[in-house]
């Protein structure tokens, strides 16, 4: 077996730190999906993408209730269980995990990569020859199977340190982002743009005219349907430490959209503290004893062009406001499933004239309390992800169209509205390099220079 991976991790972890789950003493990071995990996992389950959900674009901006229906229509598919590959892992008679924590890590980006690219003959890499769907499977294959430096040993150990639900959830690692399968088919099939258009990626002028049909400049097409990324907040929940919680009243979206409360416009620090049970809040616990709660979730799946853009956040008041209109097949998950919130975007701009969405009670007046009237920017915020002034007055859509852009990130898009308006929701680009990807060159994932630190390994050594 040919040794790519120890070289392309010497020099990942000079440019970013940390990678494949490596931290700075060099011992393995329990939160990454690890050889020996994704073996017990098995593949990364596949999102079932909508094809008809893109001619429903229209709809959806102009109804809320079509966006919140389809929303929890995705959340339900991402929820759903899915059986583990390995057998004997087993708690209460089952051995499944939600199908988004089953999905691939930047390790598993990494790993896949790495073992494709340098099975291509040297003429193929020197001639910057795309992969092919075969090559990719190929090594979406051998990362689901490799044990890498573990033993059989180690991996039974693994095993037998299942002993209750969180642990079982815990194979899944906490990393904070999951990649669908469909998201990484396209970055590995599009590795050649993508290291071609890195040298590039602060010269993209925001008002320059896309290419028909691709608005990604950084890859020969836009991601397909089945891709989707989710982004996790996880907070300790060992040591008697607590979960604080959050108010998403009218009253207070009220207070927040106008900078007037006291965390100017952003979530604070909670209104109270709360110590949630696994039934009741999505808890893991790594390999390492260490247990976190998952209190928030950002969803985006590209069934939309300018992709669906969906965030859960847990409540000790599950059934208000934005957790009000919670469908049955949402319950009927069970478990902690039935405690979260959810506010979904799709556009920048708002376009249903109803500021309560043909919603009644607590749904319907926070839904009024965000609205800004029709074509007035859009509003999606999650309270355990975004941070800061100003994050509790964000959308989705609007802080990702600058996703991977060299210097930008959330905080300096909120700290400067005279250059990113209302907070940064409004639309200020035409073309998305990345489409609307922060992972593809921003800490900690960096998948492109994954992909460009692989490439010039084989470049200094085919020559």
């Amino acid at each position: 077996m040919k040794a790519y991976l120890p070289i392309a991790l010497l020099a990942l972890g000079a440019l970013a730190g940390a990678c494949r789950g490596a931290s700075d003493d060099g011992a393995e990071d329990e939160s990454a999906i690890r050889n020996v995990e994704r073996k017990i996992i098995g593949p990364a389950q596949e999102f079932p993408a909508d094809p008809a959900l893109k001619a429903q674009t229209e709809k959806l901006r102009t109804s809320i209730k079509a966006r919140r229906e389809a929303a929890w229509k995705v959340v339900a598919k991402v929820l759903q269980p899915v059986k583990l590959a390995a057998a004997g892992v087993e708690i209460d008679g089952k051995r499944t995990l939600p199908a988004f924590r089953t999905w691939y890590g930047k390790d598993d980006f990494e790993r896949t990569f790495a073992k494709a690219y340098a099975d291509m003959k040297p003429a193929d890499r020197a001639a910057r020859r795309n992969l092919t769907a075969a090559e990719i499977e190929r090594g979406l294959a051998f990362n689901a199977t490799d044990q890498g430096s573990w033993t059989d040993a180690d991996y039974l150990a693994r095993v037998k340190q299942v002993k209750d639900g969180p642990s079982l959830q815990g194979l899944g690692g906490n990393s904070r982002v999951s990649y669908s399968p469909g998201f990484v088919r396209h970055m590995l099939g599009n590795y050649a743009s993508i290291e071609r258009c890195l040298p590039k990626l602060g010269t993209f002028a925001a008002d320059a005219e896309p290419k028909a049909g691709n608005f990604a400049p950084c890859y020969d097409a836009e991601f397909p349907i089945d891709a989707a990324v989710v982004k996790a907040s996880w907070w300790r929940a060992d040591f008697g430490m607590k979960l604080a919680t959050y108010d998403t009243s009218a009253t207070t979206l009220t207070a927040k959209r106008a900078g007037t409360d006291e965390a100017h416009g952003g979530w604070g620090k909670g209104v109270a503290e709360a110590s949630p049970d696994p039934s009741q809040v999505y808890t893991v616990t790594t390999s390492d004893g260490n247990a976190f709660r998952m209190p928030g979730l950002h969803l985006a799946t590209k069934e939309l062009r300018e992709w669906l853009w969906i965030t859960l956040f847990w409540s000790p008041e599950p059934d208000t406001d934005f957790g009000a209109d919670r469908p049955q097949a949402i319950k009927d998950l069970g478990g902690p499933w039935k405690n979260y919130k959810m506010c979904v975007v799709m556009a920048y701009d708002e376009g249903d004239p109803d500021p309560r969405g043909g919603f009644a009670g607590s749904l319907g007046d926070a839904l009024a309390a965000t609205h800004e009237g029709k074509d007035g920017a859009t509003w999606c915020s999650n309270p355990y992800i975004e941070k800061g002034e100003k994050n509790a007055q964000t959308n989705c859509i609007g802080c990702h169209q600058h996703g991977g852009l060299p210097g930008l990130s959330s905080e300096t898009i909120l700290k400067d509205e005279a250059k990113f308006p209302k907070s940064g929701r409004t639309r200020l680009r035409k073309n998305f390099p990345s489409d609307y990807a922060w992972g593809f060159d921003f800490a900690p994932e960096f998948l492109s220079r994954i992909i460009e630190t692989q490439v010039q390994h084989f470049d200094s050594i085919d020559r």
